[in-house]
């Protein structure tokens, strides 16, 4: 069960997605831990219901489109930071996008905190996009615009 979702979560990052399996490049080690971590910490039953997981232990639905309660969210979340350096990850994405002005990325690196990354992989991880995309964005228009208040 584990390696089928590392399989499916290689395989998401090379389909050119957009969101949040774009802005982490995975090792295929960092995969595996987080396909073990997610079995370790979920269970198989409940992947399973996530439909991560088919009924016979194979890759299900992509991590990134899946509805998990808050409490599992959180486990997963859990699993992505222990097996990755998501900030690092994130921060370097940001930076080479070429989207941050060289004067933000200081405060865009310290928006990018490991708080509230997690806040944001936590409504990932529960279908949330759209908190998602605001826990990420809010911090970083006040550092567009400091006076916005």
């Amino acid at each position: 069960a584990s390696q089928a979702i590392s399989a499916s979560i290689m395989k998401s990052q090379s389909s050119s997605g957009d969101g949040a399996s774009q802005l982490l490049s995975l090792k295929k080690k960092e995969a595996d831990c987080i396909g073990s971590g997610l079995v370790d910490k979920i269970g198989t039953d409940q992947l399973k219901q996530y439909k991560l997981l088919t009924k016979d232990n194979k890759a299900g639905q992509d991590v990134t489109q899946v509805k998990m309660s808050k409490g599992d969210a959180e486990s997963a979340t859990d699993v992505l930071f222990g097996c990755t350096d998501v900030p690092g990850m994130m921060k370097k994405a940001m930076n080479s996008s070429g989207q941050v002005p060289a004067a933000m990325q200081d405060c865009v690196n310290k928006a990018l905190s490991d708080e509230a990354l997690r806040g944001m992989f936590t409504h990932v991880f529960q279908g949330n996009e759209e908190q998602a995309k605001k826990d990420l964005i809010q911090p970083m228009m006040k550092c567009a615009n400091p006076n916005a208040g």
